[in-house]
């Protein structure tokens, strides 16, 4: 039997050839079984110990074929537990569960074909039920061998299109890191002329904005690094911010981070998209408006919450096109890097946005 995976739009002859797979399946079934059950009235012959036809007589066969209407539950079965069960229990290691529900399924199938021939023939032999037995549990082993190889197959191929996605992001990083490269090294030799030209906030600026595109360029390449290397990133980050306001803007912007016995590394640049997102869009210099950060570590658990103020604030064009890029990044990185081992909440009002993240390690 044909078996397909991935439904998506791209495997559509697939499907197409998994589905024609399955009609066949159903009509070899339906020949076979007419091919080896008599049915009606036949003629039997009786013979001696010489071979020699000594009788011939016509009987009623055990079946007829009305009795063969309860067969038709075994498709609903096959079915039931190829995408409704192993995907829903076997698939999440939940076997308890997954072999009650088949048990009870077998059985009611097993019922139903029962109760038919009952019904019709208002009589009920061993041999019938033994008939009605042996093909529901062969028809539900080719069940579970189907629902198996469907469930390794798309398992597979969801396995393939995330190391795709990895891969992919690993080349836009490579390619997003040339224009950096070039603007790091520009960057030292303002640093070198601010310095001698003593304006010394914007040595300042330009030496975190400097510390920062290094982290982009260097620590980045990392698969890890330490917590402390990117609270220092953040902590660069927001002083770079705090040079575009005054002391008098309403503005109320507080970090708060726990992480002192926190050993455990993490991949770089996870809570910054969350953190400029905040800036983007939760200060406004007219109107009160706050940033509260926290991150903390417990145990094996990292925990980094964002909150800020929100303002209808007019996008230009730009803003309108690549606006939520970050954020939308940022998430499928987390599903790659961390598979079952994160939670991303998101939450928002008319005022506020929230952001809760929770990574074990």
């Amino acid at each position: 039997m044909f078996i397909f995976t991935p439904m998506t739009s791209r495997y559509t002859y697939k499907q197409w050839v998994e589905i024609l797979g399955n009609i066949v399946f159903w009509i070899l079934c339906v020949w076979l079984l007419f091919l080896t059950t008599e049915t009606g009235i036949v003629e039997t012959e009786i013979m001696d110990d010489n071979g020699v036809i000594t009788e011939e007589r016509i009987v009623e066969s055990l079946f007829k074929t009305r009795n063969f209407w309860g067969l038709l539950v075994l498709p609903l079965i096959f079915y039931w537990n190829t995408f409704y069960l192993i995907p829903r229990f076997y698939a999440r290691k939940e076997y308890g569960s997954y072999i009650s529900l088949l048990l009870l399924g077998i059985l009611s199938a097993l019922l139903v074909q029962i109760s038919v021939v009952f019904l019709q023939e208002k009589v009920l032999m061993a041999p019938m039920i033994n008939f009605f037995l042996f093909r529901t549990l062969l028809i539900m082993a080719v069940s579970i061998l189907y629902g198996m190889v469907r469930l390794q197959l798309k398992n597979e191929a969801q396995a393939q299109d995330l190391q795709n996605e990895k891969i992919q992001a690993e080349l836009k990083l490579m390619q997003s890191q040339i224009n950096p490269h070039f603007m790091f090294n520009a960057l030292n030799n303002l640093l070198a002329i601010s310095e001698r030209s003593g304006t010394s906030q914007t040595s300042m600026g330009i030496s975190q904005l400097s510390e920062m595109l290094r982290f982009m360029l260097y620590d980045t390449q990392e698969k890890d690094i330490s917590i402390s290397k990117e609270v220092e990133f953040i902590e660069n980050y927001m002083a770079l911010q705090r040079l575009k306001y005054s002391d008098e803007d309403p503005f109320d912007i507080q970090f708060n981070k726990d992480i002192d016995q926190f050993e455990h590394s993490i991949a770089p640049n996870l809570f910054i998209p969350f953190i400029e997102n905040a800036y983007k869009h939760g200060l406004h210099i007219e109107s009160p408006s706050f940033i509260f950060i926290e991150l903390l570590a417990k145990e094996n658990e990292l925990h980094f919450h964002v909150k800020n103020s929100k303002h209808l604030l007019q996008k230009t064009e730009f803003d309108k096109k690549y606006s939520g890029i970050g954020l939308e990044n940022v998430t499928k990185r987390l599903k790659l890097l961390y598979p079952h081992r994160h939670h991303l909440e998101i939450e928002e009002d008319d005022a506020t946005f929230s952001v809760q993240l929770k990574i074990s390690l």
